[in-house]
This record gives C-alpha cells, sequence and structure tokens, in this order.
C-alpha cells in the first residue's frame, strides 16, 4: 500500500512538473519605439530586454506585397512602429514596420 502511494504521488508529481516545463506563453505586442540602447528597447513606455538571438526584420510594402527583409537591432530607430514577440519581458523577435510610415 505506500508503494502504491509512492508511485502515485510521483506520477502527479511528474505530471505537474512535465506540465510547467513546456507552458510558453508569448504576447505579441504593437507600439511606437521610445529608445534603444544596448539590449534595452522601450516601446510606448515599457521597457523590455531584446535576447541575444532575437529575429529582427524589415516589412516594407511595395505594389501591394509585403516583403521582410533582414535587420538588426542596430536599424531600430525611435519612432519606428514595431511588433515585437514577448515572453516573460524579453523580445525574441521584433518587425520594424517601415511600410507604415
Amino acid at each position: 500500500m505506500k508503494r502504491i502511494g509512492l508511485l502515485v504521488a510521483g506520477m502527479i508529481l511528474f505530471s505537474i512538473t512535465v506540465s510547467h516545463a513546456f507552458d510558453t506563453v508569448h504576447v505579441y505586442i504593437n507600439g511606437s519605439v521610445d529608445s534603444v540602447n544596448g539590449a534595452i528597447i522601450t516601446i510606448d513606455g515599457s521597457q523590455y530586454v531584446i535576447d541575444a538571438k532575437c529575429r529582427v526584420v524589415i516589412m516594407n510594402k511595395e505594389n501591394d506585397i509585403f516583403h521582410e527583409n533582414p535587420a538588426r537591432t542596430s536599424d531600430i530607430r525611435s519612432g519606428d512602429r514595431v511588433t515585437a514577440k514577448k515572453i516573460a519581458g524579453t523580445l525574441y523577435e521584433i518587425i520594424i514596420e517601415r511600410w507604415k510610415q
């Protein structure tokens, strides 16, 4: 009986650990860049950390067709409209929306 209780407790602990280990809640934010300083970016008054492997692209529109061009964080300027993928305060993808300017 003691063995069954330990087995059940172990299975419950394992299922809780595994289910939370793979939780990744990401949110896309839209806004205007206030400033960029190294790995810190401020968008609409909120500060975020830019991940070292952050994907940055510039989105342009030509003849009603959207084009995505590779970019770097140094291409981000104050006033740029951006969409960014955020997980727990860190940005992992930034789309600079130059077509909106």
